[in-house]
């Protein structure tokens, strides 16, 4: 935006990509794994980053677990638990704000993966539906990079469209 208000045309051609990244019909109809590995995928693409993962909340709201990742893998297969509250994740899910880390090491986040991969930065949002939390959306660097607020209005695009996928899968779980 520049100082007048008005949206530079490379800002609009932006959020078009966007958009169109989040709300792929092709998507519809694949099952919420797939459309979590896409999106994970296109995040990666889209914003220039090495890594992404979903957390998600567990029964009884009390931890984050790695659900689906792409270049924190190994974050899912050793089932990674973030209590809610504490850490990168945890302070997202439990503030329900955005939260960019300019430095990361095991005094801003609990999962000792992140650091040892040698993630530099970190950017999270929270996966909320129905004004009801499910999640934690982050992305990571491997060199140094300052998230701005509009890196985080991005994220927040997929984490709404990631939000609804798992909203929707729950919704037909429990109609089964």
């Amino acid at each position: 935006m520049t100082g007048t208000g008005e949206q530079r045309p490379d800002d609009a051609h932006d959020r078009v990509q966007w958009l169109e990244a989040v709300t792929d019909t092709g998507l519809a109809g694949l099952s919420v794994e797939h459309v979590l590995s896409e999106l994970l995928d296109k995040v990666r693409a889209l914003m220039g980053v090495d890594t992404t993962a979903i957390l998600l909340l567990d029964p009884s709201h009390r931890f984050l677990i790695a659900t689906a990742a792409r270049g924190l893998e190994e974050e899912v297969h050793q089932g990674v638990r973030i209590p809610l509250g504490e850490g990168f994740a945890g302070r997202i899910a439990a503030e329900r704000h955005w939260v960019a880390l300019d430095h990361v090491d095991h005094s801003t986040v609990l999962n000792p993966i992140l650091w040892e991969k040698g993630i530099a930065s970190l950017l999270g949002v929270p996966l909320i539906a129905d004004e009801q939390l499910l999640g934690v959306l982050h992305i990571g660097t491997l060199t140094p990079r300052q998230f701005t607020s509009r890196d985080a209005a991005r994220l927040w695009m997929v984490a709404d469209r990631v939000a609804l996928a798992i909203r929707s899968q729950v919704d037909r779980k429990s109609v089964v």
